[in-house]
């Protein structure tokens, strides 16, 4: 067995209450788990709760309460904040949890820009002209840059980050060019909403990319952001996961034309233009219901813990070695969901390594 075998998990207490973020967080710095990462939203994508915590608060107050599992977030962009403020926001993070942070970012998405007047003009080029910017700060004494976003004239960054050569950069990349700027500039790869057969395709094409830029391919971790539930059974885990994970296809328009030949009634619930109001998810809501099953199928991981277990072992042959585990339940479902998904699925992986260790003469 390869070192690369291995894979972690993770999890994501987007948009819970602090309490429950508190328990879920320290249940999975006591058992095992690899990381904790926060959406950075300003509001929720919420059937009836649009509460939204701000991801690198959250995650400065988990550094004190926690010890061994990572902070980041997924994701946040590079609009609400200039380069050398985020650089600052995850140094600070870095450095209070001692050597544990992660940057998690993408290109951004219009329920929290538009509404609160953020402009976000040319989102791609702008992430990718911040990352060199804020790799710059923190791995020179001074910093020169002039682009097309951003100008810096000797600009110092003190302190550094604990872990070098800096903290690792996470991009949510679905697209050929977000994919290749991670190839050229990440530390791992983070998309969500993915098939195992396109996650494969993606993570060679990316690694391509790695290796063109002078780059050891196997330097980028190959991450999910996993929307996902377990229940005791499977008509369970369907009765709980259909309607949220509908929604959440619809987002995602073009795949669903592209794969299944659905159409959504309304363009306007694509991802990077959705706009969250009560009268806009309840619209939403009333539209995704003809959404294909086997669209639900492909996309996500749900269902009995054998039938988990089944699905991440299809991420895990695509080269998937890090889920970031999204437990699709309403707050007080969340840490009885979660121990359930530790003892039942992830426990299958870890005893599955440590016998494959074993036999190695």
């Amino acid at each position: 067995m390869h070192v690369s075998d291995n894979i972690k998990f993770g999890i994501c207490p987007n948009l819970y209450p602090i309490d429950v973020i508190y328990e879920s967080a320290l249940y999975a710095d006591n058992n095992g788990f690899a990381s904790v990462m926060m959406g950075d939203h300003l509001i929720a994508i919420g059937i009836k709760r649009f509460d939204c915590l701000e991801a690198w608060n959250t995650l400065s107050a988990l550094a004190v309460k926690t010890k061994k599992v990572k902070l980041g977030t997924c994701v946040t962009d590079p609009h609400r904040r200039p380069p050398a403020v985020l650089a600052q926001t995850v140094t600070t993070l870095d450095i209070i949890s001692n050597g544990r942070a992660i940057l998690g970012i993408g290109p951004g998405e219009a329920m929290n820009l538009d509404p609160y007047g953020v402009t976000w003009k040319r989102p791609v080029s702008r992430m990718q002209e911040s990352l060199k910017i804020i790799k710059s700060l923190w791995t020179k004494e001074m910093t020169d840059y002039n682009g097309d976003f951003f100008s810096l004239q000797e600009a110092i960054f003190e302190p550094k980050p604990i872990q070098q050569p800096h903290p690792p950069i996470w991009i949510a990349a679905n697209s050929p060019r977000t994919m290749k700027i991670t190839g050229e500039l990440a530390d791992g790869w983070f998309p969500l909403n993915i098939s195992p057969e396109a996650y494969k395709e993606k993570l060679t094409f990316i690694r391509k990319h790695a290796k063109d830029a002078g780059r050891s391919p196997e330097d980028i971790e190959p991450a999910l952001f996993m929307y996902t539930l377990v229940a005791p059974t499977s008509d369970e885990a369907i009765e709980r996961f259909e309607l949220p994970a509908k929604m959440l296809l619809a987002f995602f328009p073009r795949l669903l034309k592209e794969k299944f030949g659905y159409t959504l009634p309304n363009e306007k619930f694509n991802a990077a233009k959705f706009i969250v109001t009560p009268s806009n998810v309840k619209e939403l809501l009333s539209q995704v219901k003809d959404i294909p099953m086997e669209a639900v199928e492909k996309f996500f991981v749900f269902g009995s813990p054998d039938e988990c277990i089944e699905g991440i072992e299809k991420f895990k042959k695509a080269g998937t070695r890090h889920f970031a585990l999204a437990l699709l339940v309403p707050p007080p479902k969340l840490m009885p969901t979660l121990k359930m998904y530790r003892e039942k699925v992830i426990a299958y992986f870890k005893e599955s390594t440590t016998s494959s260790l074993s036999s190695i003469p």
